[in-house]
């Protein structure tokens, strides 16, 4: 409706309405023709008639030339308005253009926010620079302290091993004397035995008897006289070269027991010897703080 309005005003402002002029041409024509047959006050009439068109037709020419004067004053302002709109145009263009290089920068600043905001996550889950420099600092100092702990360790280690290295040359040579005195041990059980035996045949039963009791009460054989038994039997360990030393002392010894003529003598040489064996024993005992004794077989309690 509102375009066929505005085309019905411009069409109205544009056409000029030709019935009045056609009108006013008639009626002249009309008048003309008849003049001779008219009376005055017809002919005034007709008159008036054609003059009423003529003013008529003239009105229309001027609002028509109106509308061509308000036509072209409309054409003007169009025609600026156009220039205006298509200045409009190139700025916004121009603006279009700049918007979009400001929104890819926005884009941009955006994108490296988000990956500034990012990094200043991970940055604030890690440790601050002080708190690092402080658990440097403290692994330093326990360093430092390690080190020093291992330099004491090293230098107690050194003197624990000088006197393992002394402790070990103590037991080497406390089990030379050992041996020796195991050996010495089995050698006065083995002679002790063979006296008993052979002083046995000799003495009647109260002799026998009385022997027998005096060497089981006897602390330094360990043994009962009743079970004979070789040196060699609870100690295959010393089955060394020593037997041979062992043989002569045994022989040695038999042979001081017949010079000596009786059983009191080769008694006395044989505690005598004995003692000096337990004397040595003790103070080797004493002095290593290891020899403990023997048990009930003649082993050593170490």
């Amino acid at each position: 409706m509102a375009t066929k309005s505005e085309e019905q005003v411009l069409r109205s402002r544009l056409i000029v309405e030709d019935r009045p002029l056609k009108r006013c041409l008639r009626q002249l024509s009309a008048i003309c023709a008849r003049h001779s047959h008219l009376s005055p006050e017809e002919t005034r009439l007709a008159c008036e008639r054609v003059l009423q068109e003529v003013r008529w037709f003239r009105h229309t020419v001027q609002v028509a030339t109106q509308s061509q004067r308000r036509c072209d004053l409309e054409i003007r302002a169009y025609s600026e308005q156009y220039a205006e709109l298509e200045r409009g145009i190139a700025e916004s263009h121009i603006e279009i253009e700049r918007l979009g290089d400001s929104l890819e920068e926005s884009r941009n600043h955006k994108r490296h926010k988000v990956a500034y905001d990012e990094i200043a996550a991970d940055a604030n889950k890690r440790p601050t620079r002080d708190r690092l420099m402080k658990d440097f600092d403290d692994i330093n100092a326990e360093l430092g302290q390690l080190e020093m702990e291992k330099t004491s360790y090293e230098a107690v280690v050194g003197t624990l091993r000088a006197q393992y290295l002394v402790v070990a040359a103590e037991l080497a040579k406390l089990g030379e004397t050992s041996k020796n005195a195991l050996s010495m041990q089995d050698l006065g059980i083995y002679l002790g035995d063979s006296a008993a035996d052979a002083d046995a045949d000799a003495m009647d039963d109260v002799d026998c008897e009385k022997t027998a009791a005096d060497l089981a009460a006897d602390p330094i054989m360990g043994i009962s006289p009743a079970t004979p038994r070789h040196p060699r039997a609870g100690h295959d360990g010393f089955d060394a070269p020593s037997d041979n030393a062992m043989r002569d002392d045994s022989a040695a010894v038999r042979e001081d027991g017949e010079d000596g003529g009786s059983e009191t003598g080769y008694n006395a040489d044989l505690s005598g010897a004995q003692q000096q064996q337990d004397t040595a024993i003790g103070t080797d005992s004493e002095e290593e703080g290891e020899y403990c004794g023997e048990d009930e077989e003649g082993e050593l309690l170490i």
